[in-house]
C-alpha cells in the first residue's frame, strides 16, 4: 500500500516545509506528495491567476528536490469553484458568475460552473501547474454544482438561461428553483433539464483543464476527488464519462469520499467504507482509486490515532489501490510536533500491506443493495415540494451490516430494491430479479404494482396509508424467536410531517404475513412486512415500512432481518453474525477460486461476543478460530474463508 501526503504550502515558508516534507517522507515511508496552494484553515475561495502564478513557481523548484530524494512530486487544486463562502475584498474577488443556492442570493465570492470565464480561468491555472510537469493533478471536490454551504445546487441566472435554452421557454432563477421540485410532469421536465445542464458544463469545464494540460505534458494524470453518490445524482453526473473527460488518453484517477473526518461510531464507522464501496461499484476497475484519510481539523482532539488508523484499514479493504493523508493541519506546523501521527502511519504499513494482499483479487459480495439504474433523480416523487426530496436517501447502505448482513452494489442471488430503481430497470431487469431472492421497500412496492407486475410479490395498489401514529407488531416465533410479539416503532409522527408514505398494501392470501401495524390502542390497521413465493420460483420479502435506524436498529429486527435473507436466499446466504449488537460483518470474495475475506468490525465502545452463522457453502480457513468470540471496542478483524 503506497501512501500519498497532502500537504499545504505557505508561500513565506516553503523551504522549511520542503525540509520537512522529505523528514516525514522517509520517516513514514511516504512515497508521494500532494502539494496545495490553499490553506482551508484561513480561506475556502479562489484565489486570482497571480497567486497560482507564484505558487508554480514555487512548486517548481520544490519539485527539482522532491525528484532529487525519489519522492513522486504531485498537485492537488485546493480550490477551483470555491469551498465555503467568504466576504472578500475587491482585489481578491474574480470576475466570474456567482453561485446562487436555495436561498436565491448569490454567493459573495463562490463561483459558477457554467459561467465561460470561469472556465477559462480554471483551465489557465491547471496549464499553469502543468508547467512543473506533476505526475499527478488532483482536482478537489468543489469542482460541482453544488456547494459546501448551499446543498442543492445552483439557480444563478446562467443556470436559468441555460435550462430555458434547452425546454425552449424562458425560466428565471426563481422560476427555476420553485419548479424542479414540482410534483408533476412538467416539474420532472424541468428538473432534467437542469441536471442535464450541470453535467453538460461539468464536462465542458473538465475538458477544457484536459486540453489545457495536456497541450503542456500529456503525461499528467488528471483526477478528481468524488463528492458522493447522492451528490453526484443531484448534479446529473455520470462519474464514469467525467473521469475519462479529465483523464483524455491517460488512466482515470479517482479519490472517493472518505468520510470519518472526526471520531465516530456504529453506522457513521460502517459508512468509512460503504461510501467509498458505492462509489467504486459505480466504476469500472480500470479507474484508478485514490482513498481519502482526511482528519479536521487535523487534531487529535477531535480524532483519535486509533480511529485514523481504522479508516486506512477500511479503505484498504475497500479496494483502495493508495491512500492519501490529510491527517496534519493546514498551518504549516512541523510535522515533528505530531510525531504519534507519524509513527502510525509508519507502523500501520505492514498490517495495511497485509489486508491488501488479503484483498487483492476478490469483490464485495452478500445482500445487492442496487443503486446502479440511471435516471433515478429525474423520477424521484417531491411531494412536499422541498429540495432535500431530491437527494436519494439509502440508510440500508449501513444499516444492514449493522444487523450483521453484509452487504454489496451489484446484482446478486439475494437483493433490495427501493423506491423509483423499480420503475428505472427494465422490464426484463425487473423480471430477473423477481426470479431470484428480493426485498422491496414500501414505494418499490408500489411501482411494481403500477408497472402490472403485482402478482409476482403477493400484492396489488389498492391499499390505504399509515394515517395515525402507530408501532409495528412481530408476529410468530419463526422469524422473530424470543421477540415475537414485541413492537417496534414506525415513526409516523415525523414522517408524516416529512411526506414519506408508508403503504397499507393489500397482499394476496398466500403471502405469509411477519408483521402488522397497529394503533397507539393497539388495534390492527394493516399488514407490513411480507413473504412471498411467486411462480417463478422466486422469493420477495415487501418491506413497507420506512428503511431507517429509528424503526430497524434494534435486536429484534436483526432477529428478523438475518431469517429473512436467509429464507429469501433459500438457506445459502454465504454468513451472516447473529445476535451481536454493532459486530458489522463485510465480506469480499474470489469468484472464481472462492477464497473469501470476512472482516468484522465492531463499531461500538462495549466488548461484543460475536457470533457466526455460516452457509452451508462456507468454511472458515483460520485455524485458531472458533464460532463464538469477543471483539475488542473498534477492533476490525480479518477472517480468511473459502467455499467449499
Amino acid at each position: 500500500m503506497n501512501y500519498i501526503l497532502r500537504a499545504v504550502i505557505h508561500e513565506d515558508q516553503w523551504e522549511r516545509q520542503l525540509e520537512d516534507i522529505i523528514w516525514v517522507c522517509h520517516e513514514a515511508g511516504i512515497e508521494e506528495v500532494y502539494l496545495k496552494e490553499q490553506c482551508h484553515q484561513i480561506l475556502m475561495s479562489p484565489f486570482p491567476m497571480e497567486k497560482h502564478r507564484r505558487m508554480a513557481e514555487i512548486y517548481g523548484k520544490m519539485a527539482e528536490r522532491l525528484r532529487e530524494e525519489r519522492i513522486t512530486y504531485s498537485i492537488n487544486l485546493a480550490t477551483s469553484v470555491g469551498h465555503v463562502d467568504c466576504r472578500l475584498k475587491d482585489k481578491d474577488l474574480l470576475p466570474y458568475g456567482k453561485f446562487t443556492g436555495e436561498s436565491l442570493q448569490p454567493a459573495d465570492s463562490v463561483y459558477c460552473i457554467l459561467d465561460e470565464g470561469w472556465q477559462n480561468y480554471i483551465a489557465s491555472v491547471c496549464a499553469v501547474y502543468a508547467s512543473t510537469h506533476p505526475t499527478v493533478l488532483m482536482v478537489d471536490d468543489d469542482f460541482r454544482s453544488l456547494n459546501h454551504s448551499a446543498a442543492f445546487g445552483c439557480f444563478c441566472p446562467i443556470h436559468a438561461k441555460a435550462v430555458s435554452e434547452k425546454l425552449g421557454r424562458e425560466l428565471d432563477s426563481g422560476q427555476l428553483l420553485a419548479a424542479v421540485t414540482r410534483n408533476s410532469e412538467e416539474g420532472r421536465s424541468v428538473r432534467r433539464a437542469w441536471l442535464e445542464v450541470n453535467f453538460e458544463g461539468q464536462k465542458k469545464a473538465a475538458a477544457g483543464i484536459e486540453q489545457a494540460v495536456h497541450r503542456v505534458d500529456p503525461a499528467i494524470r488528471i483526477g478528481l476527488m468524488n463528492s458522493g453518490e447522492a451528490a453526484h445524482a443531484l448534479q446529473g453526473r455520470d462519474m464514469e464519462t467525467l473521469l475519462r473527460t479529465f483523464a483524455g488518453a491517460n488512466r482515470p484517477l479517482s479519490r472517493p469520499l472518505g468520510g470519518a473526518y472526526s471520531d465516530c461510531l456504529h453506522q457513521d464507522l460502517v459508512a468509512v467504507h460503504q461510501g467509498m464501496a458505492l462509489s467504486m461499484a459505480q466504476l469500472s476497475p480500470e479507474v484508478e482509486i485514490i482513498s481519502e484519510v482526511e482528519n479536521w481539523p487535523h487534531t487529535r482532539f477531535t480524532k483519535s490515532l486509533n480511529m485514523t488508523g481504522l479508516q486506512m484499514e477500511l479503505h484498504t479493504l475497500a479496494g483502495a489501490d493508495k491512500i492519501s493523508l490529510n491527517v496534519f493541519d493546514f498551518m504549516a506546523t512541523p510535522y515533528v510536533q505530531e510525531k504519534p501521527m507519524v509513527e502510525l502511519i509508519r507502523d500501520r504499513k505492514p498490517e495495511l500491506d497485509k489486508a491488501a494482499e488479503l484483498r487483492k483479487g476478490k469483490a464485495q459480495d452478500g445482500l445487492g443493495l442496487l443503486w446502479w439504474y440511471p435516471g433515478q433523480e429525474n423520477l424521484l416523487e417531491t411531494p412536499g415540494g422541498r429540495l432535500d426530496e431530491l437527494i436519494i436517501k439509502r440508510e440500508f447502505d449501513t444499516l444492514f451490516p449493522m444487523l450483521g448482513i453484509p452487504v454489496c452494489f451489484e446484482e446478486r442471488e439475494v437483493n433490495l430494491l427501493s423506491g423509483v430503481n423499480a420503475l428505472c430497470c427494465s422490464r426484463e431487469e425487473l423480471i430477473r430479479l423477481l426470479g431470484k431472492g428480493l426485498i422491496l421497500d414500501g414505494d418499490a412496492a408500489r411501482y411494481v404494482c403500477r408497472r402490472g407486475l403485482g402478482s409476482y410479490i403477493g400484492c396489488d395498489d389498492m391499499g390505504d396509508e399509515l394515517n395515525s401514529p402507530s408501532a409495528e407488531l412481530l408476529c410468530g416465533e419463526e422469524f422473530h424467536g424470543i421477540f415475537a410479539g414485541n413492537l417496534l416503532p414506525t415513526d409516523w409522527l415525523r414522517l408524516e410531517y416529512k411526506k414519506i408514505r408508508v403503504p397499507l398494501l393489500q397482499y394476496d392470501s398466500a403471502c405469509r404475513v411477519l408483521t402488522k401495524f397497529v394503533d397507539k390502542d393497539k388495534n390492527v390497521l394493516g399488514n407490513g412486512i411480507t413473504l412471498y413465493e411467486n411462480r417463478l420460483g422466486g422469493r420477495v420479502c415487501v418491506i413497507p415500512g420506512y428503511i431507517g435506524t429509528w424503526q430497524f436498529a434494534y435486536r429484534s429486527r436483526s432477529w428478523q432481518m438475518m431469517r429473512i435473507v436467509d429464507w429469501l436466499s433459500k438457506g445459502e446466504f454465504p454468513v451472516l453474525v447473529e445476535d451481536s449488537p454493532n459486530i458489522a460483518p463485510l465480506y469480499y470474495l474470489d469468484r472464481k477460486t472462492g477464497e473469501g475475506l470476512l472482516a468484522l468490525v465492531n463499531t461500538g465502545l462495549d466488548k461484543q461476543r460475536v457470533c457466526l452463522r455460516c452457509g452451508p457453502k462456507l468454511c472458515i480457513c483460520e485455524d485458531d478460530m472458533e464460532e463464538v468470540y469477543r471483539l475488542e471496542p473498534l477492533e476490525l478483524r480479518m477472517i480468511r474463508t473459502c467455499i467449499k
